[in-house]
């Protein structure tokens, strides 16, 4: 090997070198906060979980968690929870990935689609929660057109659950359609057009080329889901307060409702709590999906 390849190679190793120092001071600031307003403060809440209370300060070990898991309002918010995220997640992949493919099939008008289906989005939650007490509230125009006589409150009966799975569905599917879209639009059609030769047919193109190369997208798909269902808490507060119907009552009330109580041990175990079962439900479906990968 000549000095010349050997001189152009500690070139690149420096430029690259330089490169990367850039990307990390670009990066630095981010990071910065991450631990300070995220990190740091999550790792100092466990001081509470371990005392009794803030003005004694005992410790107490893990009794606040066993306390925890022994409240009747947590249980409540963490069953209510699983129940909307059992609904809303599937539902917020398969409805998405219904309509991608639709428009990955239709050229036509494909970003006028696109932007009908993302303009939710920009909405603010306001906006959104004034909307839909303006239909649904004890004053709505439902119960102006068919209750007049005796009006119904609709956020404070069953109703209410099908109501909030709506919103965070009509929220939240644009941007996975996106997600979904950008992850079809990468598939080479030469794969259909050799399944189509071979004689395969919709439904075997579907499971044997789109779902195996869109696994990765899926998996995005997933923890965005995952992390919006727990972000449609503010909409859920604005239309129906902090003690909504208890279908409804999810465990950000409590933690919320704790907060305003000043309960910071309850807060910061329900916290942790939720912490362990938002990284055992990630880590479980990364599995599936690593496995899903490697076999294909």
């Amino acid at each position: 090997m000549g000095p010349s390849v050997m001189t152009k190679k500690s070139v690149l190793k420096k430029f690259f070198k330089k490169e990367e120092t850039v990307l990390m001071l670009f990066a630095l600031p981010g990071l910065l906060g991450l631990l300070a307003f995220y990190v740091i403060p999550f790792l100092i809440s466990f001081y509470f979980t371990l005392i009794n209370n803030n003005v004694a300060k005992n410790f107490v070990g893990l009794h606040n968690f066993s306390e925890l898991l022994s409240n009747e309002a947590f249980l409540l918010g963490l069953k209510n929870t699983a129940i909307f995220m059992a609904i809303c997640v599937p539902v917020n992949m398969i409805f998405p990935l219904a309509v991608a493919m639709l428009l990955n099939k239709t050229v036509r008008m494909k970003s006028l689609f696109c932007l009908i289906f993302l303009l939710p989005l920009v909405i603010p939650s306001g906006s959104v929660a004034h909307f839909w007490k303006s239909i649904f509230g004890l004053n709505g125009v439902i119960n102006g057109a068919f209750f007049a006589g005796a009006p119904v409150n609709w956020l404070d009966t069953q109703w209410c659950r099908s109501l909030i799975t709506t919103i965070f569905i009509w929220k939240n599917a644009g941007y996975n359609i996106v997600l979904f879209l950008a992850g079809l639009q990468a598939i080479p059609k030469e794969y259909y057009e050799y399944a189509a030769v071979e004689g395969a047919n919709a439904l075997n193109k579907f499971f044997r080329i789109t779902l195996v190369y869109i696994i990765p997208t899926t998996f995005l798909v997933f923890i965005m889901s995952v992390i919006n269902s727990f972000k449609s808490f503010k909409e859920i507060y604005l239309i129906c307060g902090a003690y909504p119907h208890q279908s409804i009552y999810m465990l950000q009330h409590y933690m919320n409702n704790q907060f305003s109580a000043l309960n910071y041990q309850k807060l910061a175990s329900a916290a942790y709590v939720l912490s362990i079962f938002i990284i055992a439900l990630v880590f479980l479906f990364y599995r599936i999906q690593y496995k899903q990968a490697k076999n294909f």
